[in-house]
């Protein structure tokens, strides 16, 4: 079949894809493009907004005590190097086998390097004054974050003991934490 130019602007007897490569350009598509009742697939790969690019898993089981009010780490850290410093990273965190001993509260917290950036629970197994062991069991926080950087970033969980004296604990009985790092392309 023959290609046919008419007086509108129009041509017949081109099929799909029928074009050479590179033939049409950005300016020659209208600002708007009316897709209503099609099915657009895109490209592999890429890295669109909202895009997971990378992901990060660790675990620890090794228990952990502190009996001060000095943030203690738990042994629950991973570390991720940002592709992009726009990037915005995704921390998901089940700290668990929490407890207290005696009276008190155990205060968990989550770190960016030597950052604070979100306080996880700080009131969990308080005991109004009773001598007995208190187990919370876990804590989870999903968190996210904004680090600005393309360099290695480490993120960890701390723990301390509120009252100063009776022990805070994590992982009792090597109850297993892990935590998630996953790089959303923004």
């Amino acid at each position: 079949m023959s290609l046919v130019l008419n007086g509108s602007g129009s041509i017949t007897g081109l099929s799909a894809g029928g074009l050479p490569d590179g033939s049409v350009t950005a300016d020659d598509i209208a600002s708007t493009l009316d897709l209503s009742g099609k099915t657009v697939t895109l490209a592999a790969g890429g890295t669109g907004y909202g895009k997971v690019l990378q992901v990060v898993n660790a675990d620890t089981s090794t228990q952990v005590g502190v009996s001060s009010n000095s943030f203690t780490d738990t042994g629950l850290t991973a570390t991720i190097t940002p592709t992009s410093a726009t990037s915005k990273i995704l921390v998901i965190v089940h700290q668990n086998g929490c407890g207290k001993l005696s009276t008190g509260i155990v205060g968990i917290r989550l770190y960016r390097g030597a950052t604070e950036i979100a306080q996880i629970v700080n009131i969990g197994a308080y005991t109004g004054g009773s001598s007995t062991s208190n187990y919370i069991g876990s804590c989870s926080i999903s968190y996210l974050d904004s680090p600005a950087t393309t360099s290695a970033t480490t993120y960890k969980t701390r723990v301390h003991s509120e009252n100063n004296t009776s022990a805070a604990y994590v992982q009792i009985a090597s109850e297993k934490s892990t935590i998630t790092l996953m790089e959303i392309a923004a």
